[in-house]
């Protein structure tokens, strides 16, 4: 139910936008006490770098055993202290700020939380108070369900009556919503539901490989009416198959057969503690993906919305629902 996307108009293209939907470098930074210039990870500035990433999606990860909220704000704090530190890198709470960030040679990064139960105890008024500090993107799970939403690693069911009410805020304020992680009941509910377009920040596809982590045909196609995008991720255990640059392309190939050119997007998943696939080992990598798809006949356009531009659409989108709904003049 997308009717506020009748008013959406594609943004204008500036600088090349190459976006990582899901990196956890934030949980590393922490319990390394190390920088995002730093060595030792698969996605701190050197190979973000190296690889052409300029929009990186930094993950607030509570852990199970953890003080989720204060666990969550700590995470906040180093990626703040790192957009003071370093000139090359800018928080971005718009799409605007981020191109901005990009066109100036910088890297963007963008806040998410993965798992709502990171705003456990205080929910709407949580969430309203990260999206304040600079969150733009949330995930209604992690590995277990809470009490928002029904997650797909312990056979979740669906949104609860607290999972509308943080779906609904979230359009208002313009937060992505991101559905990794979730039952495919909850997830046919808030890509079906949602004003704005949901995304999927690290998931593949079960057509490509059966995983409970991993999208049915359904909800693929549910998140790309809705003007959604996918964030294909690269561990080896969601990827299957030969477990190479290969196997991930044919995800993303998938992904496009079904959904279209335009659901497409890359979440790697890196610094999660994952297995990355044989030749996409860390973000310094990502150039053998786009060349394999290129060789596999994906047009410059189909790779750039893959790359990004698909990603900024989808960011724009939910950005102008916020607005409409907000009552506030649309751009």
């Amino acid at each position: 139910m997308q009717p506020l996307l009748l008013l959406l108009a594609t943004p204008g293209l500036g600088a090349d936008v190459q976006a990582d939907l899901h990196l956890d470098t934030p949980t590393q930074l922490y319990r390394r006490k190390a920088l995002l210039d730093g060595e030792g990870m698969e996605a701190a500035l050197p190979q973000l770098r190296e690889g052409g990433t300029n929009l990186a999606v930094e993950v607030l990860w509570p852990p199970r055993d953890a003080d989720w909220e204060a666990h969550a704000s700590k995470l906040f704090d180093i990626i703040e202290a790192e957009d003071r530190r370093l000139d090359a890198v800018s928080l971005a709470r718009s799409p605007a700020e981020a191109r901005s960030a990009i066109e100036t040679g910088g890297v963007a990064l963008v806040v998410s939380m993965e798992g709502a139960h990171g705003i456990d105890r205080s929910g709407v008024e949580g969430l309203r108070r990260l999206h304040a500090r600079g969150l733009r993107m949330l995930g209604l799970t992690w590995s277990f369900s809470n009490r928002f939403a029904g997650s797909s690693g312990d056979g979740g069911g669906g949104l609860s009556a607290d999972g509308w009410a943080l779906l609904t805020e979230a359009n208002r304020l313009g937060v992505m919503v991101d559905v990794s992680h979730a039952s495919d009941r909850a997830t046919m509910e808030a890509c079906g539901w949602s004003h704005a377009p949901v995304v999927a920040s690290h998931s593949n596809t079960d057509g490509r490989r059966e995983h409970g982590r991993n999208l049915s045909d359904a909800a693929i196609r549910c998140i790309a009416r809705g003007g959604g995008v996918i964030g294909v991720n690269v561990h080896g255990d969601f990827v299957g198959g030969s477990r190479d640059v290969a196997a991930v392309a044919d995800h993303f190939d998938h992904l496009r057969s079904v959904g279209g050119a335009g659901v497409v997007a890359l979440g790697s998943d890196y610094d999660g503690l994952i297995k990355p696939v044989t030749g996409l080992e860390h973000a310094g990598k990502l150039a053998a993906l786009w060349g394999e798809l290129r060789r596999r006949g994906w047009t410059d356009a189909e790779l750039a919305g893959a790359r990004g531009e698909n990603f900024m659409r989808a960011w724009t989108a939910v950005e102008r629902v916020s607005q409409a709904l907000q009552g506030k003049p649309i751009h």
